[in-house]
């Protein structure tokens, strides 16, 4: 706890004791909220049998890459669905069927999304179980690596000559692990299903042991059983949708993440939280999160073209007492660019309301000419945290927010030189502006633990519409690729939105 005294734009905040509250543990979601497309919704009188449930499979992670019209998520998955049962009809087929056949449709007039590769782990004929010890494992690691799952599930019959019965498909989305990259098997899987909703959206259900399968009744053998019915179903194939790479295998997408720390000032508990947050490019996948426990998911409303979202949590359930700290982190995944802006966060009460600076950044790598031909090339972030203080109070009524970020730079840019560009409200500043680098993704918990900084600025740099320019400077300290000498390989710094150059 420290003591201290906040003030916002001239408006005095009497502070007694702030309580810097830690990033709550919380199950792993890829999106917040899912979609979830719900069978027969789109036909005129729903078949005593539908068996579109590979195609309400197929349109929720089609959606979740960015793919579909709509003002939601939802919306999105929903427009693809009806597309797709129009085609196909309500019989029984393969999730990967309808990915691809959607993505080749004059359907998708996003021809240039990165989302393209479509694939299949495990069985389909005969329906074996999957026979991956760490497949689990693996669900919960192509969720966490910007891809998406579709899970296909049989039912075990002990009728001699039949392997399996039946079959399912539902879309994979999280467990109940951390956010990192999993190491380990986790103990559940959180999915939608197109034929159930019990207790909300997002269903969980429990792993059973790979080599003890199926307690609950008959099996098939060794398996990813899951306790969804009496007689536990088992895993026999996942589709997995995930972004194209170059012929090295380079990534063709980027993700980029800010994690903007805001304090609860007023007397009353806040009820709600809004934000506007977006980039410069299409967002292909995105999730934002708020580390305040809360009973409800946000309300996501997307711009069209899909470049900001405007945010909205019901804090109702849990309201934020005074003296708080809540995080706003979001992750973006992005086609190319590295960029986020926050457009004035605000806290909302019965009465009154609180708003905080708006912020944006921006982060200009140079590309490394060749790159893809250099053996093992690989990418890397540069974590970034800076202060937002108002520098015309005493020294410890200067607080206003915090700021961590992570800019993923590619495989075919340096890691060594880089140009951040940070905008926000004129009259605040910037401080204790720090730089540093790593080789793996943070998870928000870590970064905002993470303190290795390789550059350390003393500086403070106030802040206005026009952007203060920070070069990063790394010569020699990181090497990229190792042992190469690129000099003459890298252009300069000028790629920028469409539109846009930056000097």
């Amino acid at each position: 706890m420290q003591r201290a005294t906040f003030r916002r734009h001239g408006i005095v905040l009497i502070s007694v004791f702030l309580v810097f509250a830690s990033l709550a543990v919380t199950q792993y979601l890829k999106m917040n909220p899912p979609a979830d497309v719900d069978k027969g919704a789109f036909t005129p009188a729903p078949p005593a049998v539908d068996n579109s449930c590979w195609q309400a499979t197929a349109s929720n992670m089609l959606a979740g890459a960015g793919y579909g019209t709509g003002a939601t998520l939802q919306a999105r998955a929903n427009q693809i669905y009806s597309q797709v049962v129009a085609n196909f009809g309500v019989d029984g087929g393969w999730a990967d069927t309808a990915l691809s056949w959607w993505l080749g449709s004059t359907h998708n007039t996003w021809t240039n999304n990165r989302y393209t590769v479509v694939t299949v782990y495990g069985n389909k004929i005969p329906k074996y179980p999957w026979a991956d010890t760490n497949g689990a494992r693996s669900i919960g690691n192509h969720l966490r690596d910007c891809n998406f799952v579709g899970l296909s599930i049989s039912w075990p019959d002990n009728t001699p000559g039949v392997i399996g019965s039946d079959g399912h498909a539902i879309t994979g989305w999280g467990d109940g692990s951390a956010p990192q990259t999993l190491t380990a098997n986790p103990a559940n899987v959180r999915l939608t299903d197109s034929d159930r909703d019990t207790g909300g959206n997002v269903q969980t259900y429990t792993y059973d042991a790979f080599t003890n399968p199926n307690p609950g009744g008959a099996n098939e053998g060794n398996g990813w059983y899951l306790n969804y019915s009496a007689n536990h179903p088992y895993i026999k194939h996942i589709v997995v949708l995930s972004p194209a790479t170059t012929s090295s295998g380079g990534k063709l997408t980027q993700r980029v993440t800010g994690s903007y720390q805001i304090h609860q000032a007023q007397s009353k508990a806040a009820t709600d939280l809004h934000y506007k947050v977006g980039t410069d490019v299409d967002i292909l996948s995105y999730n934002t999160t708020i580390d305040w426990p809360t009973t409800t998911s946000p309300t996501i409303t997307e711009d069209s073209p899909r470049r900001h979202l405007t945010v909205d949590w019901d804090l109702s359930s849990n309201p934020v007492p005074y003296c708080t700290l809540v995080t706003i982190t979001t992750e973006f995944i992005l086609p190319s660019w590295n960029s986020i802006q926050y457009d004035g966060p605000a806290f909302t009460y019965p009465d009154a309301g609180q708003t905080f600076p708006r912020i944006r950044w921006e982060m200009k790598t140079p590309r490394v000419e060749r790159a893809a031909k250099i053996p093992n090339v690989t990418g890397g972030y540069v974590i970034g945290s800076f202060d937002v203080v108002n520098p015309r109070l005493p020294v410890k009524e200067r607080p206003v927010a915090r700021y961590r970020f992570i800019h993923e730079y590619s495989f075919n840019q340096s890691p060594e030189q880089h140009v951040f560009l940070l905008s926000g409200v004129k009259g605040l500043t910037a401080a204790n502006v720090r730089f540093g680098h790593s080789y793996g993704y943070l998870d928000p918990r870590a970064l905002w633990k993470f303190e290795a900084w390789m550059t350390k600025l003393e500086k403070p740099y106030p802040l206005t519409d026009r952007p203060a320019e920070i070069r990063i400077d790394w010569k020699g300290r990181l090497p990229y690729p190792p042992g190469e000498d690129i000099r003459g390989h890298i252009r300069d710094i000028k790629e920028g939105p469409p539109g846009k150059t930056v000097k």
